[in-house]
């Protein structure tokens, strides 16, 4: 048994699943202590892995932290898979809604220590650029279900499609951001996703 078996052993990591505890650690280093602090090292030691799984994995520090955000994503997706499957329009944008604030709500605070930091602010947003990622895609995603026919009603052709996925994509991050950072009488009173779709709902008649 090497050093890094023995390591994971007394941790309590499993052998299996590296990747994924890698972006937990990641994940757990930048809510407690920021960015200053996500080094390879400090990563590698708080996921009970080797270091060099880290380079193996994600190349490199940005690459971590950019499956940091995509692993927020996955339920994103899984409601943009389930949406295909949905009929009625207003369902899935209320799903789609819920979804994103729940990924605004766990992504806010990992942007945020991206943002303070110059040089990881600019080869992230070269990065993110390369792979054509960023908000945008939340925007795609509304706007993709919008175009989908639907069982109860379609989306007429002078609707700016595009100009309702912004308004809600805006009122998920809001949602979150005020869930964040707002005082609890201020976020019991706020909108629910429901409200939001039924208040954008006459624009489709």
């Amino acid at each position: 048994m090497t050093a890094a078996d023995g390591a994971r052993g007394r941790r309590g990591r499993p052998s299996t699943g590296v990747r994924e505890s890698v972006v937990v650690a990641a994940q757990e280093i930048l809510l407690e202590a920021g960015v200053a602090r996500l080094s390879t090292k400090e990563v590698a030691k708080r996921a009970g892995v080797a270091e060099s799984s880290i380079f193996y994995h994600f190349g490199d520090r940005m690459g971590l932290l950019q499956a940091v955000i995509q692993r927020h994503l996955r339920p994103v997706k899984d409601v943009l898979g389930a949406v295909e499957e949905r009929p009625e329009l207003r369902a899935g944008l209320v799903a789609l809604v819920e979804a994103l604030e729940e990924f605004f709500l766990d992504a806010i605070p990992v942007m945020a220590a991206v943002q303070s930091d110059v040089e990881l602010r600019a080869k992230f947003a070269q990065r993110s650029r390369e792979l054509d990622i960023g908000p945008h895609r939340a925007v795609d995603a509304v706007v993709a279900h919008l175009s989908m026919p639907h069982a109860d009603q379609r989306v007429p052709a002078t609707v700016d499609l595009r100009a309702v996925a912004v308004l809600l994509v805006g009122a998920a991050h809001q949602r979150a951001l005020q869930r964040q950072l707002s005082p609890p009488d201020v976020v019991t009173a706020l909108p629910t996703p429901e409200s939001v779709v039924d208040t954008v709902m006459p624009i489709f008649r």
